[in-house]
């Protein structure tokens, strides 16, 4: 940042070696940007080599990629290696990496190209020693953007897979954007026309991964019917023979929770299940949270959404996940409960949350029954501790209601009457208690 502090950003790396319990007791610094290293990305290959790509700028708004690797866990890593051939620094960014099972590495970013940012790609079958010439992705031509592009390999196949936004006219003057995937049956070398994804009026930021038969992508998008929520869909492409599946909600959210689009990265695991890490935003309070849910039939339906972050601070945003062959999760979000931005980290795997005691585990309120006119019981997973409230919040996100300030409390009700026992407006309302929270509707009085 420009002013009498300069800010520089740098590449650093962090590993743990028992499914999360434990970390590097110092994060390891790979590459220290001149002026900004950003944007990193991280891939293995079948071999245990880490690889990593990201943006590194030489001006204000200009730079290339790079990738660098380890070959020893990353204790190690090779001098940085020029993914793009660009001659000189552009506007560029958000690379990708994936690796195929012959260890051939697969790259895509953004890049400027004439006015507009497009999508190229670029393979290495030297573990990112060189790099091929950069291959055009995308086929769109409307005087707009492609932007956050995801990339996957699909074992077995030749197959590399790109899923980014990219621009559409909605009518004479106005351009919006669909999620679209682009796919290349030639390990890189040409791309197919992009496939839509969604039909909302407005999408960002799919995400892609894919076995040997399935290749599954979600996405985030709003039409102006639904105001400001914005939804998460999954959509799959079964490829033996080339057939699209439905549309599906990767989780279902009431008219008071909306999506976020930079949420719902994918993550496969070898027993078949898809995993994903979202971020939903709680529309009464403006208040975002991080969420977990997997499907077990290759993105056709979902599990119920799990919240996974342990407090509820303003700002918790940007989930990634992962997931091991045993078919546990992984996931990680920066997290600004301390005033100040931090990678937090959970885990549903039995060795990774051993060590973190019962307080890992999130709160969570259930409400008997949802929908209620005199009375309506609410149990929290854990008792309230010294200073936490239970409260409830109408849609607007105003307290109408304290339910309980005593520690130990773990069984509530509310009667539907706000602090002056006034009975409640019927519709909506929030119950919040220990960073949880539910709905429940007041309906109308007999």
């Amino acid at each position: 940042m420009p002013g009498m502090v300069t800010i520089r950003s740098d590449i650093i790396f962090q590993k743990s070696t028992d499914a999360g319990r434990t970390w590097l007791p110092a994060d390891l610094l790979i590459r220290r940007g001149s002026l900004s290293a950003c944007y990193p990305d991280v891939s293995t290959d079948s071999d245990g080599n880490i690889y990593v790509v990201y943006t590194e700028n030489a001006s204000a708004s200009n730079g290339h990629i790079y990738c660098v690797c380890s070959s020893d866990g990353g204790t190690t890593w090779t001098s940085p290696v020029q993914v793009d051939d660009n001659s000189s620094a552009l506007m560029i960014g958000w690379a990708r990496i994936a690796a195929d099972s012959a260890g051939s590495l697969f790259a895509a970013w953004n890049q400027i190209h004439g006015s507009y940012m497009r999508i190229f790609s670029s393979v290495s079958s030297d573990r990112g020693t060189t790099w091929s010439p950069r291959v055009r992705v995308d086929d769109d031509t409307v005087p707009d953007g492609c932007y956050h592009t995801d990339v996957a390999v699909q074992p077995g196949t030749g197959s590399y897979l790109v899923a980014s936004k990219a621009p559409y006219w909605v009518r004479p003057g106005y351009i919006s954007s669909h999620a679209y995937l682009y796919r290349s049956t030639d390990m890189g070398q040409t791309f197919q026309p992009g496939v839509q994804l969604d039909t909302f009026d407005y999408t960002s930021q799919p995400h892609v991964v894919a076995d040997r038969e399935h290749i599954i992508c979600d996405y985030t998008g709003h039409s102006q019917s639904s105001g400001n929520q914005s939804i998460t869909e999954a959509r799959t492409l079964y490829t033996q023979p080339d057939t699209w599946g439905r549309r599906s909600p990767v989780t279902n959210l009431d008219t008071l929770y909306s999506s976020y689009s930079n949420g719902a990265k994918l993550a496969l695991s070898a027993d078949g299940r898809v995993h994903t890490a979202l971020m939903v935003c709680d529309l009464a309070g403006w208040q975002y949270e991080i969420y977990y849910a997997f499907s077990t039939d290759h993105g056709a339906s979902w599990s119920d959404r799990e919240r996974i972050n342990d407090v509820t601070s303003d700002i918790e945003t940007d989930p990634d996940v992962g997931a091991d062959s045993a078919g546990f999760a992984y996931a990680v979000w920066q997290d600004a409960r301390n005033n100040r931005n931090e990678i937090w980290f959970a885990t549903n795997s039995p060795v990774g949350i051993a060590e973190a005691g019962p307080t890992a585990t999130p709160q969570r309120i259930t409400c008997t029954p949802s929908h209620f006119t005199m009375n309506v019981t609410i149990r929290v997973r854990h008792p309230l501790r010294p200073g936490e409230r239970a409260t409830v919040c109408d849609a607007t996100g105003r307290v109408v209601r304290l339910l309980a300030t005593a520690e130990g409390a773990d069984v509530l009700s509310w009667n539907g009457r706000d602090n002056h026992e006034r009975r409640c407006a019927p519709g909506a309302y929030l119950v919040r208690a220990g960073g949880a929270t539910a709905k429940v509707v007041l309906l109308p009085a007999d």
